[in-house]
């Protein structure tokens, strides 16, 4: 028996449901189900009955929710001891962030870095390539991790998530588009979708993935476009420069209503892709050994709500 298994246990008598904890929670709901089928099978007796409605206590459940909702309030009182340095001042609020190149989730940082600006803070937020971010997770460089993956391959990310221990959570799925620059000359031909082959004499900016399967993006999307020519970049800064300077075009997700959402005036024209049906999936990752601060959680709501789910 552990902390987090009290914990897991008060939250889902509290919401009635597994899916619903898992979610307030930030575990996945399969590791969710499993601790508390361990934490059963230790004490040799049922702690839920499973519904189609949701999860009711059993009388044993309820008898042994109370002697852990009293546990969980001492020990709250020891954190807020804990929280608190010798000298009365609060220990700083914790934020430990690697995203992909996402304008949306950069946005949403500054957002939450703007509310606690008057606050001791140990703030770290870096924009990276997915292989990176991964394996900031994994190495334990950062505490959270946002990325996407193409829906070709998502489930191949997911194993590879497993096997290191990290914990993956679904945000959306978002189709696959091309930014160009407003001055670029496809926006004189009056066009509303890219077709294949569109673009042959533009080059195509990407970042460079170095751990598989997200090397697989670059042809998945090359494939799809028609073989372009592939210029590699550091980041979206980079690329966004260069598509003002040459005929030069990147994907992006299709992300208009999110935009819409946090108002953010987008610098580049997107594009839908005509019969292409590859698609963005968005997530975070985390360590199932990890517990989140409440400004990452935070961050995660914020997104969460930005995708709608």
């Amino acid at each position: 028996m552990n902390l987090n298994q009290l914990i897991y246990a008060s939250e889902i008598n509290r919401l009635g449901s597994f899916s619903r904890a898992a979610q307030t929670l930030f575990i996945s709901q399969s590791a969710l189900s499993k601790s508390i089928h361990s934490l059963e099978i230790e004490l040799e007796q049922e702690l839920f009955i499973r519904t189609t409605e949701g999860a009711v206590p059993t009388e044993f459940g309820r008898a042994f929710l109370e002697e852990a909702e009293q546990t969980l309030r001492h020990v709250n009182r020891m954190r807020e001891m804990a929280s608190v340095k010798k000298n009365g001042v609060k220990m700083p609020l914790r934020f430990s962030a690697s995203c992909g190149q996402m304008l949306f989730a950069s946005e949403v940082f500054a957002r939450l870095l703007a509310r606690h600006l008057n606050e001791d803070a140990d703030f770290q937020f870096y924009q990276k390539t997915y292989s990176e971010v991964f394996a900031d997770v994994r190495d334990g460089r950062c505490d959270l991790g946002v990325l996407m993956t193409l829906n070709t391959f998502t489930d191949e990310a997911c194993a590879l998530f497993s096997e290191n221990e990290i914990e993956y959570h679904a945000l959306g799925r978002l189709n696959v588009g091309i930014a160009v620059s407003r001055n670029n000359p496809l926006n004189e031909m009056e066009i509303s979708r890219i077709r294949k082959g569109m673009l042959a004499e533009q080059r195509l900016l990407m970042t460079k993935e170095t751990i598989y399967p997200f090397t697989r993006e670059e042809t998945e999307i090359r494939n799809a476009l028609g073989n372009p020519r592939v210029v590699y970049v550091a980041d979206n800064d980079t690329a966004v420069s260069l598509c003002g300077q040459i005929p030069a075009y990147f994907c992006v997700a299709q992300s208009g209503r999110i935009y819409n959402r946090l108002n953010i005036p987008l610098s580049m024209v997107i594009y839908p892709c005509q019969n292409i049906r590859l698609k963005y999936e968005f997530g975070w990752i985390k360590k199932e050994t990890t517990t989140l601060s409440e400004v990452e959680k935070q961050f995660i709501r914020e997104l969460t709500i930005l995708f709608g789910s």
